[in-house]
């Protein structure tokens, strides 16, 4: 099977990327400019969305690798300390999956880790030797996507509220614009938790069922 990186899976995100990109700003062009979608002619739009589609993925490709990894992880899990997805996979995640046995896997794998860098650093090395297993490469590629739409979203709480009070725009479409927004981050942020749980759980589950000896090489995180 073909070895699939992180930069592989997060080229195949990116058509999710740019059409989230592509909402945000017609949310944004809504709030701050109304009347652009009554006055303005079709050949008009038609530019528009033309220029949209070269633009978009270049300013996605900016913000989604812009940050580290390990910041983006604190966007989505709200701590400062032990956020990668692998940092509770002996301790909680493992033990909740009712796929894992943990007997079996603490026989396939050795002694199990308890602090959160030992786990991520022990999970990591399992996944290696399962990174192109099909559920494992498809809860990655979640992962990725979600955690990447909710480091766009976030900034995007702040900048379209405050563009659209700075122009002029009603209260109410400020408020309605910055609501949407956050749900939008929201939302990206629980499902980039549970992509990752599922993430952890799937390299495990596989472990847990047989004793794997073949290497394969892997991205990051």
């Amino acid at each position: 099977m073909k070895h699939l990186t992180e930069a592989s899976l997060r080229s195949l995100n990116m058509k999710w990327l740019v059409a989230l990109a592509f909402f945000d700003a017609l949310i944004a062009v809504l709030v701050i400019a109304p009347e652009r979608f009554g006055s303005v002619a079709f050949a008009q739009m038609a530019i528009s969305r033309g220029l949209l589609a070269i633009v978009l993925p270049v300013l996605v490709l900016l913000i989604v690798n812009s940050l580290p990894h390990d910041l983006k992880s604190m966007l989505v899990y709200w701590k400062p300390r032990g956020v990668l997805p692998g940092s509770e996979a002996f301790t909680k995640h493992g033990p909740g999956d009712n796929r894992i046995d943990m007997t079996s896997l603490k026989k396939h794998v050795g002694k199990l880790p308890t602090d959160p860098a030992e786990q991520n650093s022990r999970w990591y090395k399992l996944y290696k030797m399962v990174a192109n297993e099909s559920e494992v490469l498809e809860a990655h590629k979640l992962f990725l996507m979600y955690r990447d739409m909710a480091v766009m979203s976030l900034p995007l709480c702040v900048l379209v509220p405050a563009a659209a009070y700075g122009m002029g725009a009603s209260t109410k479409a400020t408020a309605l614009a910055a609501v949407l927004l956050i749900a939008q981050y929201l939302l990206a942020a629980m499902s980039a938790r549970w992509s990752g749980i599922r993430f952890v759980c799937n390299v495990l589950a596989i472990h847990s069922t047989k004793k794997v000896t073949v290497t394969s090489p892997a991205a990051a995180v």
